[in-house]
């Protein structure tokens, strides 16, 4: 991970990306294997083999434009799948509120399927495990649910995860950041981590820091700040990274983050990359002040969410786990996000 709020910060986080994502045409729900005429079932048969009629879908927030995008991919396979779906998204970032309509959701157990962008990504694993216990197909998309950061395999008994891990998203920034170093000896780089709170952060901060120094033992972390998911806070940090090393040449943050940080950096000597791959983000690279942006199919994952839930439910299919860094290639350097277009905005 969508985000102009401070609120949206642990939303974005639990992004990973923190939020990061570019809108690709969503991927259709792959087609039913064909069969011999003599073989195929008569028609209503086939409509029993799906028991998923409706589908109930719980976002960030309702004026969130990163559940906007993944609920547009959900609506869409839905669609295509004669699956209705209503959107239980609360109006505001509430993990709190969330978990709690997910839990009366599961009392009144009229869908048979939730697709989840949790904002609390363990908590939300309890109300999980109690929708699963009721025999309801249980999706969670963009983030796992559960305490490690560094699987997409369910930590929940029965869970589908669609999504990607921190540690993975921490390993693409530094490869990017390894990229923009180049040749350069030293290459000075600050680091705007997203929030020294969260655990999730805290696990991206991890695997960016290691990787980018297994990758490239020229590249000096001269700058770990907390960059946070605002752009005021990134143009905080960004100042203060400057204050303790004016000679910088690559910024890694959240997009929100590198948003603030463009307005107080000379973008011709400093190479900019976004931890998300929002409008803003689009244009930051496709102009050239920016160097990359972490590039993420969101509008994909929402499409990819349902299409996996419906091959459980039908028993087409037991696969619990798909890596949405598959959807697109994640390192958004301009010529990677060529003639793709953002489907969600950091500042709206």
């Amino acid at each position: 991970m969508k985000m102009t709020k401070l609120s949206l910060v642990a939303t974005l986080s639990l992004a990973a990306v923190l939020a990061a994502c570019a809108g690709a045409t969503p991927a259709s729900p792959s087609a039913a294997p064909s069969v011999a005429a003599s073989d195929a079932p008569p028609a209503t048969a086939s409509a029993a083999a799906n028991p998923v009629k409706k589908i109930a879908f719980f976002g960030f927030w309702k004026s969130n434009s990163f559940t906007i995008a993944v609920l547009d991919g959900v609506k869409s396979a839905a669609a295509a799948a004669g699956a209705e779906v209503v959107d239980l998204t609360t109006p505001g970032y509430d993990a709190v509120a969330q978990t709690k309509a997910v839990q009366d959701q599961t009392v009144k157990g009229d869908a048979q399927m939730y697709v989840l962008l949790a904002s609390d990504s363990v908590g939300m694993a309890t109300a999980a495990r109690e929708a699963i216990a009721k025999g309801i197909i249980v999706v969670a998309a963009f983030t796992p649910l559960g305490p490690s950061f560094d699987t997409l395999e369910p930590q929940v008994d029965g869970l589908i995860v669609v999504g990607e891990t921190p540690v993975a998203n921490g390993k693409v920034l530094a490869e990017l950041a390894i990229e923009a170093c180049g040749t350069l000896n030293p290459c000075n780089v600050a680091y705007l981590e997203g929030l020294k709170a969260l655990p999730l952060d805290n696990a991206r901060t991890t695997s960016f820091l290691s990787t980018l120094a297994a990758g490239n033992p020229n590249a000096k972390v001269v700058a770990q700040l907390e960059g946070g998911y605002t752009p005021d806070q990134g143009k905080k940090a960004a100042q203060d990274a400057l204050q303790r090393n004016p000679d910088i040449h690559v910024m890694v943050g959240s997009s929100q983050a590198i948003i603030g940080a463009q307005g107080v950096v000379d973008v011709t000597k400093v190479k900019l990359i976004g931890n998300g791959s929002s409008e803003e983000a689009f244009a930051g690279v496709n102009s050239g002040a920016w160097f990359a942006l972490y590039n993420m199919d969101v509008v994909g994952m929402g499409s990819k969410s349902v299409e996996m839930g419906l091959a459980v439910a039908s028993g087409e299919s037991d696969v619990r786990s798909f890596d949405t860094q598959t959807l697109l290639n994640p390192r958004g350097t301009k010529d990677v996000i060529a003639g793709l277009t953002a489907s969600y905005s950091d500042l709206k």
